[in-house]
């Protein structure tokens, strides 16, 4: 093999592993947040429980009052529950989502690259 094509190989197979460190570092960062969410869910369960029935009790009360009062209650609680549980906003899995596509096109276009 003359050696330009062996460099370019080596070059395109290091492009080709720093790609996969990166997505699999990308991964590996949603595998936690994932965990993250499931130990979050454990710790704050009974307590999150206590609240709904709590909200529960105050949507009953306030049924006679008119629903403008219960859906603000009902807002509050999903808000306050999904802050207390870490979940992510849509911004932040927006954001995750164009990593990921990102790491991907790259990817893509070293294995292309790579077989051509």
């Amino acid at each position: 093999m003359p050696e330009i094509e062996k460099e370019s190989l080596a070059g395109i197979n290091a492009r080709l592993e720093q790609a996969r460190e990166e997505l699999t570092r990308a991964l590996e960062q949603a595998r936690k947040a994932a965990r993250g969410v499931t130990t979050r869910l454990s710790e704050r369960g009974t307590a999150l429980f206590e609240e709904l029935v709590k909200a529960g009790e105050a949507r009953q009360k306030s049924a006679g009052t008119g629903k403008a009062a219960a859906e603000g209650t009902l807002d509050t609680l999903r808000q306050r529950t999904v802050d207390l549980l870490g979940v992510p906003t849509r911004e932040d899995m927006a954001a995750l989502n164009r990593k990921l596509d990102s790491l991907t096109r790259k990817v893509r276009k070293i294995e292309k690259a790579a077989s051509a």
